[in-house]
């Protein structure tokens, strides 16, 4: 009885220690889509999530399976050497990072107070046409122990358009 007891303690105190990454793992800011996330020295607003058949920008062109995302992003309290760095998507247990094939908003420098606008691509694999994904973003591609604003999105709810220009990076004014 005392053995059975003893067992089913130590199988609770298992369910709740954390895992040794737990310690560093990063703060996850939840943000619907129009709505800014703020973390640690990052405010990120989603203003548009749409797919694409190809991407266009200042000229250049690609085709493929796209995930365009409008976004608005700012330091909140550094701007020393801060940008945008981490920017991916996952879903169906894939991640995607933002491509760096067109110009983008990736590694855009980050002021604090000045929001600046533009879009980001993600190239999908053929076969990601519907699911649920989190968008992440973070100043640091090491995000442990920092915030992480997280975007749900569905990719079900998204019509996919023939073409889609990236917008790009542009001071916002308050």
């Amino acid at each position: 009885m005392i053995a059975t007891g003893l067992l089913a303690l130590a199988w609770l105190v298992a369910l709740v220690t954390p895992s040794e990454s737990a310690h560093e793992a990063p703060f996850p800011v939840a943000a619907a889509n129009g709505d800014e996330g703020v973390g640690r020295n990052l405010a990120v607003r989603v203003d548009e999530v749409r797919k694409a058949e190809s991407v266009l920008e200042d000229g250049w062109t690609a085709e493929g399976n796209w995930l365009v995302v409008d976004l608005e992003a700012a330091a909140v309290v550094e701007e020393f050497g801060v940008s945008l760095t981490l920017a991916t998507f996952t879903v169906d247990g894939r991640t995607y990072r933002a491509s760096e094939r067109p110009r983008s908003f990736l590694q855009a420098g980050l002021f604090a107070g000045i929001p600046q606008t533009g879009s980001l691509a993600f190239e999908l694999a053929d076969d990601v046409v519907a699911g649920t994904g989190v968008l992440r973003f973070a100043v640091n591609a090491d995000a442990r122990l920092d915030s992480v604003i997280e975007v749900t999105v569905d990719l079900a709810e998204l019509e996919t358009e023939a073409s889609v220009e990236l917008r790009p990076a542009e001071w916002r004014s308050r």
